[in-house]
C-alpha cells in the first residue's frame, strides 16, 4: 500500500548526507518500466526533466538542482500522475520544491502544487483520489484533497 515517512528522520538524513528523498511511488503504479516512466516524466514536465532522477538548471534559483520524479496512479484509472521533487537549499527550510502533475481529459498536464514540501499519500480518499499531506519543518502538516478537477487545501494548520 502507501507508506508514510518519518519527516524528522528524512530531514536529518538529507542534512547529514545530502541524499535524495525516498520514493513514495505506489506499488501499483500505472507504468512499471523505468524507460516508459522516464518518457511520462518528460511529457508531464514538457521536457524539463528527462529521467526519474537527475539534475537540471533551475533559472529561479540560478543553479543546477537535483531532482526526483515518481510516476504513480493515484486513482487506479491506469493514467499515470507524476510527483516531482526539486532538491536544493534554494527551496526554503524544506529543501524540496514539490509538484504533482495530473493529466486532464484534454490531454494537458496540470500542476497541482509548486511549493516547498514533501508529500505523503494518505489512505483517506475523495472522489477516487487519495488525500495528500504536505510536510516540512514544523509540527503541523496541511492536507490537500481532490475536488474533482484539482487538489485543494482541505486541512489547514492553525495560525
Amino acid at each position: 500500500m502507501f507508506r508514510r515517512i518519518d519527516l524528522s528522520i528524512w530531514l536529518m538524513a538529507c542534512v547529514l548526507s545530502g541524499a535524495a528523498e525516498p520514493s513514495h511511488a505506489s506499488e501499483d503504479a500505472a507504468v512499471v518500466d523505468p524507460a516508459v516512466q522516464a518518457k511520462v516524466v518528460s511529457e508531464a514536465t514538457a521536457g524539463r526533466l528527462k529521467a526519474l532522477t537527475g539534475k537540471f538548471f533551475d533559472e529561479g534559483c540560478g543553479t543546477e538542482v537535483d531532482y526526483q520524479a515518481d510516476v504513480v496512479d493515484l486513482n487506479g484509472d491506469g493514467q499515470p500522475e507524476v510527483f516531482t521533487q526539486l532538491q536544493s537549499g534554494c527551496y526554503g527550510m524544506a529543501g524540496v520544491q514539490l509538484d504533482l502533475l495530473v493529466k486532464g481529459k484534454d490531454g494537458k498536464w496540470t500542476s497541482q502544487f509548486g511549493f516547498p514540501g514533501v508529500y505523503t499519500i494518505l489512505e483517506t480518499k475523495n472522489l477516487g483520489y487519495p488525500d495528500i499531506e504536505i510536510g516540512g519543518p514544523g509540527n503541523c502538516f496541511p492536507v490537500w484533497r481532490w475536488n474533482g478537477t484539482s487538489y485543494a487545501l482541505h486541512k489547514k494548520c492553525p495560525m
